[in-house]
């Protein structure tokens, strides 16, 4: 009834290429590599047992102010990634989501350009739309992450943007991550031009080689860290955390209010008790081992059932980019692996933003979700499926011919 009343930005918004791709895999008969989750058998918590009553407690079902104890937590576990604060610089959120939903809203004006990776987070694509900001997109490439030229050379010809956003570890979806000389350059560059950085490290603690530091622990004034407990400890608690000076956290405080009060009590208490317990660390070990393993697995089964792919291996997170012959467009492809051969990706396209042609022949894949004993099967299939391919097309050309 109401629909012709809404405003016409509201009537042009369409779910992400993401959101539409994940959709056609609920069938349980499908393998998805699409998933960007955590895998199901990682989210059985049985350390919180002993816990559970007191933490269905009235206290803590009940509004309260954020957990100085958990932000107090944080501000140690950040340590290892060689970033210092005080719990006063730590805003819990509502997961990353609404972290970057936050610090958009602070820095950017309706209207304002702002720097994004040329192919990322489509989360983020959406907060900056419904926001109405330009996105510029920053160069990048497929097996390092970030053309520091060539963002050189487009912060030259362009009037100051408001902020950049940026993912410098385990990238959605490149699965790259940034070396400490591009970390330098890029902080370097982002000060000269009074730039704020949004770093969104969700996947920062899932590393299976050693990596470098942050952004944070390089430009501490203007870098805005992002962290997330989703990946580490399960995505419905809902509860991820911003990293900034005290008077930009007094300003996120009131933005974050307007918004849903405050993050979940209970899940604030849970997170806690992990803390408490002394068992993150552990915890976060034997997650890196598990997704370790199941990411040499699909690079076994990639470099044996299509060695025509060019990908590289990711140091950290859950994704692998894919870049195949440039006579596949992988849109296409998706078709005829989700109906022939029950097998899911994502098609490159999905994360473009601005123009790019060959991004039509990559796609992402995550290992993460798929049960390990199944992921060389559904890269048998994914091979199968670009023969299928591959066949109709040669068949349509012989027709046309």
């Amino acid at each position: 009834m109401f629909k012709e009343l809404l405003p016409l930005w509201i009537k042009n918004l369409e779910k992400s290429g993401v959101q539409k791709a994940l959709e056609t895999t609920a069938n349980p008969d499908i393998i998805s590599f699409s998933l960007g989750r955590p895998d199901n058998n990682l989210l059985r918590l049985p350390e919180l047992k002993d816990c559970y009553e007191e933490l269905f407690s009235p206290h803590n079902l009940q509004y309260s102010p954020p957990s100085y104890e958990l932000k107090a937590h944080i501000a140690e576990f950040m340590k290892e990634k060689q970033v210092v604060c005080t719990p006063k610089e730590i805003l819990l959120t509502t997961g990353a989501q609404q972290a970057m939903t936050l610090l958009t809203k602070l820095f950017a004006n309706e209207g304002a350009d702002i720097l994004v990776d040329q192919l990322t987070y489509p989360g983020f694509i959406q907060v900056a739309q419904a926001m109405h900001l330009n996105l510029i997109p920053s160069p990048l490439c497929f097996q390092s992450g970030l053309h520091m030229k060539e963002l050189r050379q487009i912060l030259e010809k362009n009037t100051r943007p408001s902020l950049m956003y940026t993912i410098s570890e385990g990238h959605n979806p490149l699965g790259t991550s940034l070396s400490k000389k591009q970390r330098i350059e890029l902080t370097t560059l982002a000060k000269q031009y009074k730039i704020p950085i949004i770093e969104d490290d969700a996947y920062g603690f899932l590393n299976y080689d050693p990596v470098d530091p942050p952004l944070k622990s390089f430009w501490k004034e203007g870098v805005f860290y992002i962290g997330s407990f989703s990946k580490i400890l399960a995505p419905s608690l809902r509860t991820g955390w911003i990293i900034a000076s005290e008077p930009i956290i007094e300003k996120l405080e009131i933005l974050k209010e307007g918004l849903d009060i405050n993050t979940s009590s209970f899940s604030q208490k849970l997170i806690t008790s992990y803390f408490e317990k002394d068992i993150l660390t552990e915890r976060i070990l034997k997650l890196r081992g598990t997704y370790k393993e199941k990411r040499d697995v699909m690079v076994y089964s990639l470099h044996k059932y299509i060695p025509e792919m060019e990908f590289t291996i990711p140091k950290s997170g859950f994704f692998i980019w894919g870049k195949l012959p440039p006579s596949i467009n992988t849109k296409r492809l998706f078709k005829f692996a989700l109906e022939e051969e029950k097998v899911s990706f994502i098609p490159g396209n999905a994360f473009l933003v601005g123009e790019r042609d060959d991004v039509q022949s990559c796609l992402r894949l995550s290992f993460a979700f798929c049960p390990i004993e199944l992921i060389e099967l559904g890269i048998k299939r994914l091979a199968l499926a670009i023969q299928d391919y591959k066949w109709q097309n040669e068949d349509q050309y012989l027709r046309l011919a």
